[in-house]
């Protein structure tokens, strides 16, 4: 069976490029850049930033490839939205990690390969809504590359639920977060951190911080502040998806981040790991 890789973006040499345009009315257009019969297609996507349209975009290219003959089809998006919303807090909200993932299934995808997924917690190949997922992990890479200029760093997560992305560190340790209420008065879906605390001690030590996400840096702040309120000599925060939304990324080096770090699933200046790179091997 041959394999087809196919992208919407620059960064993919050697992949097919897909013709993505917009109708008059806004409405997505894709075309395939070439003859997928028979054939196994890949389409590599960054669905983020803009990511309403661009998971059509990706939905489109799915289906016209199996319109067009391919016996299956996979998908390689290093950051997959929504992934955040996968439990409902208040009575009637949409859990949307759950819908994507559906209409994602319902295209005929057989499998969605993505870095450090929010709502899965570890890596490894998992079902979730029908749909077959490969969560990989970005930590080793991003770890080694925090490390450099740095003295027997101490690894830290700022919660619970990326404990495994310092799982592989001898005497990691991981904070102790509680969320608050969503804000009222806004119009932005958005929930305070109540509280963080940590039980170890960080004074003396360089301190790496790693967590799966950083968009509006709340989290990561109250981390950084706490480690530096504890004495640490020297904090990095790393992080898989860097979004750094409404000035995130200065606001957390104010509050005392020496250097911050995340991989290109989300362009930043942060972008020091490629994910394309990293997941080669399992495309």
């Amino acid at each position: 069976m041959k394999c087809l890789f196919l992208t919407t973006e620059a960064d993919a040499k050697g992949f097919g490029r897909l013709a993505v345009k917009r109708f008059p009315d806004g409405d997505s257009y894709v075309k395939l850049p070439c003859d997928v019969k028979d054939a196994e297609v890949v389409i590599y996507s960054r669905c983020y930033p803009d990511q309403n349209s661009r998971l059509v975009e990706l939905m489109l290219a799915v289906a016209a490839c199996y319109d067009c003959g391919a016996r299956l089809v996979r998908a390689f998006v290093p950051y997959l939205p929504y992934a955040r919303q996968d439990k409902r807090v208040l009575e009637g909200e949409a859990i949307s990690a759950r819908t994507v993932c559906q209409l994602l299934r319902c295209t005929g995808l057989e499998e969605l390969v993505t870095f450090d997924c929010h709502f899965l917690k570890r890596a490894g190949v998992f079902e979730y809504e029908g749909l077959k997922i490969r969560n990989l992990t970005a930590a080793p890479a991003l770890l080694e590359a925090a490390k450099k200029g740095l003295h027997a760093p101490l690894v830290i997560t700022p919660d619970q639920g990326a404990a495994y992305l310092a799982s592989g560190e001898r005497g990691s340790h991981s904070m102790k977060k509680a969320r608050g209420a969503y804000v009222k008065g806004s119009g932005t879906a958005y929930r305070k951190v109540a509280s963080l605390s940590a039980d170890f001690s960080v004074k003396g030590r360089d301190v790496i911080i790693i967590d799966d996400i950083v968009a509006g840096g709340s989290t990561m702040l109250r981390a950084v502040q706490l480690c530096g309120k504890g004495g640490a000599r020297r904090i990095v925060c790393a992080t898989t998806h860097g979004q750094f939304l409404a000035g995130a990324d200065e606001r957390i080096k104010r509050a005392g981040a020496n250097r911050l770090l995340a991989t290109n699933s989300i362009h930043s200046k942060y972008s020091a790991v490629r994910t394309l790179e990293l997941a080669r091997g399992s495309l």
